[in-house]
């Protein structure tokens, strides 16, 4: 039986939950807004950027966007993250990467106050989400722990072997499903026999552009694999916005 979970179903669920919450908080008073901060024209992240605008207008909080040009320098975006921070209107602040070669993004992302790291990126915030303690976590790994718990899939005692190492999808997808108490298994594109690897997975999550590698365990009984037009492989990523996943179980 094959089951087809939609990523755009369960967004949309997920914004109107959250569209309820945000009239109940007016109700008493409070209001939220979300800075974007985009240097330079990168076609991505314009549309990332574009369709947090759309996200934050939908739900009901303000929406505050900062377009600078590519030759903004580190310390005009600094200034204008330290401004972000000390203003109290501002409930959350992202920095749309990738940033200028002339921009060091992981002091930009240190410069953003915690409580404000909406991306889950200061190391503050991956210090929580190692020891466990509530915080901001990197929005694609949760967005995947949604779409499971939402699908009714269950990942307690599941061997996950994820495919990537990034400090921004990887990492954290490893911790989040440890929460989640399954046995996690972090591959890469140095990892030796990896298709045969991805044959021992209950659930294989794929946040590296390497499809063409496992184009081969596509079958693997009571794996996730991602469904994408591309004419070769599979491949997980940013399915939030426009992809469907799909697992395939045994009968």
């Amino acid at each position: 039986m094959t089951q087809i979970i939609d990523g755009k179903k369960i967004s949309q669920e997920i914004k109107d939950e959250l569209r309820e919450q945000v009239a109940e908080q007016k109700k008493l008073g409070k209001e939220a807004a979300l800075a974007v901060i985009q240097v330079g024209t990168d076609p991505a992240s314009s549309v990332y950027v574009n369709n947090k605008k759309k996200a934050c207008a939908y739900i009901g909080i303000g929406s505050l966007s900062y377009e600078l040009p590519e030759e903004t320098t580190e310390e005009e975006l600094l200034a204008l993250v330290e401004k972000l921070n000390g203003d109290a209107s501002v409930n959350g602040i992202l920095v749309q990467l990738p940033l200028p070669a002339q921009i060091n993004a992981d002091k930009v992302i240190r410069a953003i106050a915690p409580e404000k790291d909406v991306d889950g990126f200061h190391p503050e915030n991956v210090g929580k989400l190692v020891i466990g303690e509530p915080g901001f976590v990197s929005c694609t790994p949760a967005g995947i722990i949604q779409l499971l718990k939402r699908s009714g899939i269950k990942m307690e005692g599941k061997h996950c072997v994820i495919i990537g190492r990034s400090n921004i999808v990887g990492k954290p997808m490893a911790l989040l499903l440890l929460r989640e108490n399954a046995t996690v298994t972090i591959a890469h594109s140095k990892t030796q026999n990896l298709p045969e690897l991805c044959k021992t997975a209950d659930i294989l999550i794929v946040v590296e552009d390497i499809h063409w590698i496992i184009a081969a365990v596509i079958l693997i009984i009571d794996n996730f694999v991602c469904r994408k037009a591309k004419d070769k492989g599979i491949f997980l990523s940013n399915f939030f916005y426009d992809l469907n996943i799909c697992t395939i179980h045994s009968s």
